[in-house]
């Protein structure tokens, strides 16, 4: 399976710290840039990669962006939609430090259906990268 980033390339991109899970992460993002990318024409290397330096950067970028969205929002791809430690918060006061949580059943579909579609989808910012090299189109995350 290609992975196309690494753990110092999330270090450049910003994202500190690095996940603990940061492999695992790097590896659910590679799969879900290179779906993506199914029908984009580049030149590759004998393992698949991409052989264009400006293509495998873009490929880099776009994988480096969805792990920090993962991490920004503490979504683990691995868990699907199945991840919510707490109901939503509803309100919260700076005052006296009140915080009120959305216990309605619909806030928790909306918030678990949010989270499924983070962990199974392209982040805006990393098809926005792939449609700049000509890879996928931005609206329907493939090549057009």
């Amino acid at each position: 399976m290609l992975v196309y980033a690494t753990t110092d390339d999330l270090t450049a991109w910003g994202v500190a710290p690095v996940p603990a899970n940061a492999t695992a992460l790097l590896r659910s993002a590679s799969v879900l840039v290179r779906r993506a990318t199914l029908t984009a024409s580049y030149a590759t290397d004998s393992a698949g990669a991409p052989a264009v330096p400006t293509t495998a950067a873009a490929f880099r970028d776009a994988t480096c962006a969805q792990v920090a969205a993962w991490a920004a929002a503490d979504v683990d791809p691995a868990a699907g939609g199945v991840q919510l430690q707490a109901a939503p918060t509803k309100a919260q006061a700076l005052g006296t430090a009140r915080v009120e949580y959305d216990t309605a059943a619909a806030a928790s579909v909306t918030a678990m259906t949010a989270r499924t579609q983070a962990a199974t989808r392209l982040c805006q910012e990393a098809l926005l990268i792939l449609a700049d090299a000509g890879l996928v189109t931005a609206a329907t995350g493939t090549r057009g």
